[in-house]
């Protein structure tokens, strides 16, 4: 019974992390904050997308810890905000570190290599992420979906994230704006 346990554990919907929570709850409303923005037309500055966005869905991505199966989920999460954005979507990745100079060359060095183009940066509060945001220390990604008031329709929170897990963000996506127009891989 304890390896049928560690098999259904590695597929990850019955693991311990798929109850952790973390972030804003569905049917609030997140203050605004400002990111320093790493990457695109804003690198350098400090700004708050969200106010910039108002009457726009947006996908927000916190993004704690780095690792191959995490950046194969967020190159899906960037493919497919983009191929939204003609219908409003707009896409922030935020990186939730205690290293922000660090993680802001990595996130342009991301950006030049594999051809990202949702703006990217870091937040005030460290692992913590914005003041009143609630993030979870031990998640390794909170991806929010707001509708055009910013109120949170979509919450998934993974300590391991993983590019199975887009599947489920693509549907609340769709749910909110429609099937996609054109097709998706």
């Amino acid at each position: 019974m304890g390896a049928v346990w560690l098999v259904l554990c590695g597929v990850g919907s019955l693991c311990a992390q798929d109850s952790l929570l973390s972030g804003p709850r569905v049917g609030d409303t997140p203050p605004a904050f400002e990111v320093d923005v790493a990457t695109g037309d804003d690198a350098g500055k400090k700004v708050d997308l969200l106010a910039r966005w108002k009457d726009k869905p947006v996908l927000l991505v916190f993004w704690n810890g780095v690792t191959r199966p995490s950046f194969g989920l967020v190159k899906q999460l960037d493919k497919y905000g983009r191929l939204r954005q003609p219908e409003g979507l707009e896409v922030l990745i935020v990186r939730v570190t205690d290293k922000p100079e660090e993680d802001k060359k990595h996130a342009r060095l991301l950006y030049d290599t594999y051809d990202l183009k949702s703006p990217a940066g870091v937040t005030q509060g460290g692992k913590n992420g914005p003041d009143n945001y609630g993030l979870n220390t031990d998640a390794g990604m909170t991806v929010l979906l707001l509708d055009k008031q910013h109120k949170v329709l979509f919450n998934q929170t993974r300590r391991a994230p993983d590019r199975q897990d887009f599947d489920e963000v693509r549907q609340a996506i769709d749910k909110l704006l429609g099937p996609s127009p054109t097709p998706f891989p």
